[in-house]
């Protein structure tokens, strides 16, 4: 299988999952390759004989069920029996299948570089292919892991502080501990399996004073509430969101990580957390 062959099957079952309960129809998939930022080859669009070889490929490389809903427009989906409750990531897809201790999958790099590197995959050997599927679910918590380490090394600047989230998995907060102190204001960066997102994050409960921090940090107002935290997104959505296709790129993130833990340490020294 080729790595376009393989990026395909990987695209088509990341459609298979989003399009749960509703399903979607052969046309409606082929519309969206033919956009698709990974149609490597620029294929016009999937027939329904090649359609329904990626519908087979889906379910031996990934151990899923594609089901049909038949009508006049018969519709696909992930069978609910693959899917927790819920849930329709692909990314939980993944846990949910991976095997936890799996000792024999390659390590991230190692894999991956067959994707990154345009190597073939065996035709015949779909382990190879599993292999992908075990150790992409690892893309988070090892970026995570290395963007920890590029604290604790000192290669972030502004930032000497970091810690995993406590809510969230797949995010890491990092923080200067004397902004941190004075501003009551830290990033949680989270890491999924296509993209990176960046917040600021507080606990103050004042919304004068989150309004007036919002303005100078250039981040949303409209606040988004989670686990008694108040999380900002950059309004610059180049801050926000950086999307990937293998890996992230961790020196753009460690670069705006850095933009926006300036941001908090330039704040006036007037911009202290109000008193509880």
């Amino acid at each position: 299988m080729s790595v376009s062959k393989f990026k395909r099957v990987l695209w088509a079952l990341n459609e298979f999952v989003n399009a749960y309960p509703v399903g979607i129809s052969i046309e409606e998939l082929s519309k969206k390759w033919s956009y698709s930022s990974m149609n490597d080859d620029k294929e016009p669009d999937i027939p329904e004989r090649t359609f329904h070889r990626v519908r087979r490929a889906v379910e031996s490389a990934f151990g899923v069920t594609i089901e049909c809903h038949k009508g006049a427009d018969p519709r696909y989906r992930v069978s609910s029996k693959d899917l927790e409750p819920g849930n329709n990531s692909l990314l939980n897809l993944f846990l949910s299948k991976a095997d936890n201790d799996n000792e024999k999958s390659k390590s991230v790099r190692e894999i991956l570089s067959l994707i990154m590197s345009g190597s073939n995959i065996p035709e015949n050997d779909m382990k190879a292919v599993n292999d992908i599927v075990n150790t992409l679910r690892r893309v988070p918590y090892e970026s995570c892991k290395q963007l920890m380490a590029s604290v604790e090394a000192g290669e972030i600047r502004g930032a000497n502080r970091c810690d995993w989230d406590e809510d969230y998995r797949g995010y890491v907060c990092i923080w200067n501990e004397a902004d941190y102190n004075r501003t009551d204001l830290w990033l949680s960066i989270g890491f999924y399996y296509d993209r990176v997102l960046f917040y600021v994050v507080t606990s103050v409960q004042y919304i004068e004073y989150r309004n007036k921090v919002s303005k100078l940090l250039q981040v949303n107002n409209e606040d988004i509430y989670k686990s008694d935290y108040w999380w900002f997104e950059p309004t610059d959505k180049s801050l926000f969101q950086l999307d990937f296709q293998t890996l992230p790129d961790m020196k753009e993130v460690k670069h705006r990580a850095e933009l926006l833990i300036a941001r908090i340490a330039e704040l006036s020294k007037e911009i202290q957390k109000p008193k509880e």
